[in-house]
């Protein structure tokens, strides 16, 4: 039998009451209404009672967007005007997955399809669903972005599109994650970072620089906690597995009246691994970490609001490698910490100014011990990182969303072997002003147009513009476009970079004669959504001009080949780099391109069986020399099988990537490969759900590890596995 809901909106002076009924004009209590302004975003939400009513506010004349969502069936958004008198919406149990809101291709949020830039985002049902423990994991079956999974020896990066991680900007509920990404490739290892904390995971693709400014020149990934949405919520989790993989966290929180509260705790472990039997070197680490995050809001008056974030963690790795003077133990401790406070304050019915102030600290101390006996070597690392913001919004009439805003940033590194100055550190400051205007032309054309300036400690002034449109087709079809360009100031890492390593002989000097990274990005798209199918296709093309990469400039032996090396360059002396040691040096390369397209779509057989699936095709040269960019995949693919056995409350699920060949030198490549991941839960009790995972079904290794002289280019460890048990409690609005 089909179920459908009916939902009924009588407009009053204030607001519209709500109620939700099914097929039969039964009462439907517990459903979710949401009315969504299309231009600015601004959404009220509530959830109906045991009669199946609710209702919602609306401020101010203009156009919305309607959705009703009931667990075990889908949603479907229409568009209504604060006068429509009653509107009924159809659900039909058999429809995709609906569209979810985003925040990060237009910094206001808007539902999905109708982003002008691609946006990819993961819910928290569907990071659940894969029994994942960290993001890295999770981005890795997005389409598009290749992540290093299984190994966090080196830094988890990211790559977009086939930009890499120095060009990709990494956020927290909108604002930068510090961690000395300068110093590490350009990459925040994302391969600790949590997701028992997410609400959900976005990633917007192409150029960010006119909204995110510097560092979003091939996309923003946008990590967003939760916000309790009941009263009182509570959650336990734990699980454990290969590896001895520990995962235990613990949150609460809820919303009342004009307050809210979330506070999470967690603890992970995992024991070191290596890949080579006979090898006594580690690939990942022995790790232990510990994370903190608690936010509260509380709307003081009709017009104002106050909120403060406190996030962090501390993580302890231990390790041994292989180096020129032997075997070496490292052991090695971080931390972070971050603190924002935000003021929201409604200036007019039309209008709201919004303040934030942030301060975030980075600490690392690690130390190299030679196993054969020798000196032990010191190192530390600091970044401090502080920020301040304004933005006004103002809706003008029903066709225009006017967004402006300010902001101060300042940047700090210092650490001995690390900077030129040592401890004393390098330092680097910001401000930036930016506007968009979120244009409704029509009932079916919106554009988007924005642009930033950007002034520069080192490097002076920087303009990006951005246009944007989306066009609705029909109530099915959806086309969008999107250009803009993006800029990066090289890092202070790349500037300023003094270090040599204490094992192996070999060293990396910054260059201070560096110049700015300046992007282009086009995309192009057509969505299409139906009863039971949803699909999209996407064309891209990003280039890039200086892109900034280390050259191996030789190995001065002689005083003389090491004044060749720092003039040519023109580095100055008080880099004070030693003979003897093969010498990394930054330059700017002329021109990269990235291009290819996007194919993704879902399928629901029926009301038990989901089918979705992506494509990924990538083309990445260097213009100049028209050679492939190395370390990326021409092909990427990614399939995912859906099963729900609602009787037995039982949910499960198979998913795969798939890479081709990718470059590890212009002569050599790598095999292509696939990874096979299952995942199955089932409810307990009210609350409680057990959940199991197995990770690399196909247990999938390189290669070469089955060399007679075995190698490795990957460092996927091969099959793991997962238990784990969740409780959640949850007291709603009576």
């Amino acid at each position: 039998m089909k179920w459908l809901l009916g939902l009924v909106l009588v407009g009053s002076a204030h607001g519209l009451e709500v109620q939700v009924i099914d097929e039969a004009g039964g009462r439907v209590p517990d459903a979710t209404v949401t009315l969504r302004q299309t231009l600015s975003g601004t959404r009220a939400t509530c959830q109906t009672n045991a009669e199946g009513r609710c209702r919602v506010d609306i401020a101010t004349r203009a156009d919305y967007q309607v959705t009703a969502e009931k667990e075990g069936l889908s949603s479907i958004t229409a568009r209504i005007t604060d006068h429509t008198p009653e509107l009924t919406l159809t659900l039909g149990i058999a429809q995709v997955r609906s569209s979810v809101t985003v925040v990060s291709g237009s910094r206001i949020e808007e539902l999905q399809e109708e982003s002008p830039t691609k946006v990819e985002v993961v819910t928290r049902d569907q990071i659940q669903s894969t029994g994942y423990e960290r993001v890295t994991d999770v981005l890795s079956e997005i389409p598009g972005v290749v992540t290093r999974r299984g190994s966090s020896n080196s830094v988890g990066g990211e790559q977009i599109q086939g930009v890499d991680s120095r060009q990709v900007l990494v956020l927290q509920d909108g604002l930068p994650i510090v961690g000395a990404r300068g110093i590490k490739s350009g990459a925040l290892n994302l391969n600790r970072q949590s997701v028992g904390r997410m609400g959900r995971v976005e990633v917007a693709k192409g150029a960010g620089s006119p909204l995110y400014g510097s560092d979003a020149i091939g996309g923003v990934i946008n990590m967003i906690t939760r916000e309790p949405q009941n009263p009182v919520e509570a959650g336990l989790s734990l699980s454990g597995g290969s590896l001895g993989a520990v995962d235990f966290r613990g949150d609460i929180g809820g919303r009342y009246k004009g307050w809210s509260n979330f506070l999470n705790l967690e603890r992970h472990r995992q024991d070191s691994y290596g890949l080579i039997p006979t090898s006594p070197i580690t690939v990942s680490p022995d790790f232990r970490r510990y994370d903190f995050l608690y936010k509260t809001r509380l709307q003081v008056t009709s017009k104002l609001a106050l909120g403060f974030t406190a996030n962090a963690y501390h993580n302890r790795e231990t390790g041994r490698s292989l180096s020129e003077t032997g075997l070496v133990s490292g052991l090695s401790n971080d931390s972070q910490q971050n603190y924002t406070a935000l003021i929201d304050y409604t200036l007019t019915s039309r209008t709201l100014l919004q303040v934030r102030g942030y301060v975030a600290r980075y600490n690392e101390n690690s130390l190299t011990t030679p196993l054969a006996g020798g000196a032990t070597s010191p190192a530390n690392l600091n970044e401090r990182l502080r920020r301040l913001d304004s933005t006004v919004s103002h809706q003008f009439g029903t066709t225009h969303f006017l967004q402006g805003g300010i902001e101060w940033a300042q940047n700090l590194y210092r650490g001995a072997n690390r900077l030129v100055g040592d401890n004393a550190g390098q330092q680097v400051t910001t401000n930036d002003y930016w506007l968009q205007d979120k244009w409704q032309v029509g009932s079916r054309l919106t554009l988007n147009l924005g642009g930033r300036i950007t002034h520069h400690s080192l490097f002076g002034n920087a303009a990006v513009p951005k246009v944007g449109l989306v066009y609705r087709l029909s109530d099915r079809w959806i086309a969008r476009a999107a250009w803009g360009q993006g800029f990066r100031a090289p890092d202070l890492g790349q500037l300023y970079f003094r270090f040599a390593n204490p094992a192996s002989f070999y060293q990396v000097i910054g260059n201070p004669n560096l110049r700015p990274e300046h992007g282009t990005s086009y995309q192009a798209g057509l969505t299409f959504r139906a009863n039971r199918f949803r699909g999209g296709v996407s064309i891209y093309r990003n280039q890039i001009r200086d892109l900034i990469d280390t050259f191996l400039a030789g190995t001065p032996r002689t005083a003389a080949d090491l004044q060749s090396v720092l003039t040519l360059y023109g580095i100055p002396s008080n880099f004070s780099p030693f003979l003897g040691r093969q010498t990394f040096v930054y330059r700017n390369l002329s021109r990269i391109q990235t291009q290819g397209f996007e194919l993704d779509g879902e399928y629901a057989l029926n009301r038990r069986l989901r089918l979705a699936g992506a494509y990924t095709y990538l083309h990445a040269t260097d213009t100049n020399t028209k050679l492939a960019l190395l370390q990326r995949h021409r092909h990427q693919g990614y399939v995912k099988l859906d099963y729900a056995l609602p009787r037995w409350n039982l949910d499960a699920n198979v998913r795969g990537t798939f890479f081709s060949h990718w470059q590890l030198s212009n002569t050599t490549r790598g095999l292509p490969y696939q990874i096979w991941d299952a995942y199955a839960s089932k409810q307990l009790y009210r609350g409680a759900r057990l959940f199991a995972a197995v990770d690399n079904l196909n247990n999938s290794r390189d290669g070469k590890l089955q060399l007679a002289t075995p190698s490795f280019d990957r460092p996927d460890y091969g099959r793991t596995w997962r238990l784990g048990l969740r409780y959640q409690f949850l007291k709603k609005v009576e």
